[in-house]
């Protein structure tokens, strides 16, 4: 097998037992990382046996994972157990497992997979997008007014910021979806069922994979890796598609200085 082969398996074994664990959550154990910021026994179990496969195949990478201590490399797997974990143990069926792969500071591939309705996105780069071997070719809108739009809420941001974004989009006539898992919410984009998506203190491993899902499907999206600090510092994370994309600039102006994947 080769790397995508690996990559894919093991995102699929870790969101298979993150289902695992869904269908029993009222056994869970779960604590408090911080306001709104949950981690259960199912976010540890399946990063370390996502871990476990990849180390198998690749003893030498180094890992960046949510839930577990970093291990460094030239080479080095990011991952996301469980992102939305929020919608997991609440019993929203919204949530998947993010696997990314970097290599002295760029991203070669994502890759993303949503059990509860077996889709497994991924992306190598200059190679294109696909959701379960299908290659994505989305149509996305062209204004906020007829545009569906995803803002994912930062912890970081106070209410009345929030709310002054918010209300700029829907003074531009669109409609917004906040359903609480950023990676997915960028494989739906990559698709093309959302429009716009922006954060602005995403962690590592809740965008890289999902930004270079949607950039490969012909997005405009961020190079999350474009600042030197981004394992330590939560980064902008955005994406849209091309036409809409001007629009963005004259309502988000912090848009404007953000890298973009190339």
């Amino acid at each position: 097998m080769n790397t995508s082969d690996i990559a894919r398996d093991a995102c699929r074994i870790g969101g298979l037992k993150a289902l695992e664990f869904f269908n029993q959550r009222d056994q869970l154990t779960i604590d408090l990382k911080g306001p709104q910021d949950y981690v259960s026994e199912a976010d540890r179990t399946v990063e370390n046996v996502m871990i476990d496969y990849l180390k198998r195949h690749f003893p030498n990478d180094g890992f960046l994972g949510e839930e577990s201590v970093e291990v460094k490399n030239e080479r080095q797997w990011i991952i996301d157990p469980i992102d939305g974990t929020t919608n997991f143990i609440r019993g929203l069926p919204y949530f998947c497992t993010t696997l990314a792969l970097v290599e002295q500071e760029t991203v070669l591939g994502g890759w993303i997979y949503d059990p509860t309705r077996d889709e497994l996105y991924e992306a190598n780069r200059s190679k294109g997008a696909f959701c379960n071997g299908e290659r994505l070719n989305p149509s996305w809108r062209e204004s906020f007014a007829t545009g569906l739009v995803g803002i994912c809420h930062s912890s970081k941001l106070t209410a009345d910021e929030l709310a002054g974004r918010i209300t700029g989009a829907l003074k531009r006539g669109a409609i917004l979806r906040q359903p609480g898992a950023a990676a997915l919410m960028l494989c739906d984009l990559a698709y093309g069922r959302l429009d716009v998506l922006f954060d602005q203190h995403l962690k590592p491993w809740d965008s890289i994979a999902g930004l270079l899902i949607a950039h490969e499907a012909g997005a405009v999206a961020s190079d999350y890796l474009a600042c030197p600090q981004w394992r330590q510092t939560p980064q902008i994370t955005f994406a849209s598609g091309p036409e809409i994309y001007q629009e963005v600039l004259e309502l988000w102006p912090e848009v404007r200085d953000i890298a973009l994947l190339s």
